[in-house]
């Protein structure tokens, strides 16, 4: 049986697929476009984006109720952890950057975090742009053919996922469950049963 005779392929294209299945791929789909417009102004714009995250992570530091993390913006000492995080984020890029670089990684340590750079914060964005617009597609073209290449490209992207960790443990979430659907479930051993082995 080719890719093309998938069971329930109608010319090319497939019918709606067990829940499980379906799943899946709308979740791949789903998370790879939210993957791409989060990390797509990396590409468009590395700088500002290289701005943007110093000041969260200063907003973050000086609001976390640590006291050995904290930063000297020179907000007032009376000032409220909402006050805190808007002047955190109204601070000039120079600043913000050159402040974020003096954020403690550790209580007991003086290193300190480090600032990407523009052209590091551009190949990390468009690294995870392709892997969110490859999660996409292969979620779609999956739902559309069911072929076992494009359930390879489906895990693989998932994969990627895993490893760029753009969302967080929603990555590793989105992983577990595309493995399993695609790879483990009695729904894929329906739609992609085992290749007898040819004999020697």
């Amino acid at each position: 049986m080719t890719d093309d005779q998938t069971p329930g392929s109608i010319g090319g294209s497939v019918a709606r697929p067990p829940g499980v299945i379906f799943g899946a791929c709308v979740l791949l789909a789903i998370v790879g476009l939210g993957a791409t417009m989060l990390t797509l102004p990396g590409v468009l714009d590395p700088a500002g984006s290289r701005c943007h995250l110093s000041r969260n992570w200063l907003a973050d530091a000086i609001t976390d109720n640590k006291d050995w993390n904290n930063v000297d913006i020179g907000a007032p000492a009376d000032a409220t952890p909402d006050e805190l995080r808007r002047q955190a984020k109204a601070l000039a890029c120079p600043d913000a950057i050159r402040l974020a670089g003096q954020i403690r990684l550790r209580e007991n340590s003086d290193k300190t975090i480090s600032i990407p750079s523009d052209t590091v914060v551009l190949v990390q964005s468009g690294l995870a742009v392709v892997m969110g617009v490859g999660q996409a597609l292969s979620g779609w073209v999956l739902l559309r053919r069911l072929s076992r290449q494009a359930r390879a490209m489906a895990i693989g992207f998932s994969a990627a996922g895993l490893v760029l960790r753009i969302l967080g443990i929603i990555s590793l979430g989105v992983f577990v469950f595309v493995v399993y659907a695609l790879a483990f479930s009695a729904a894929s051993r329906q739609i992609w049963p085992k290749e007898p082995r040819e004999p020697r």
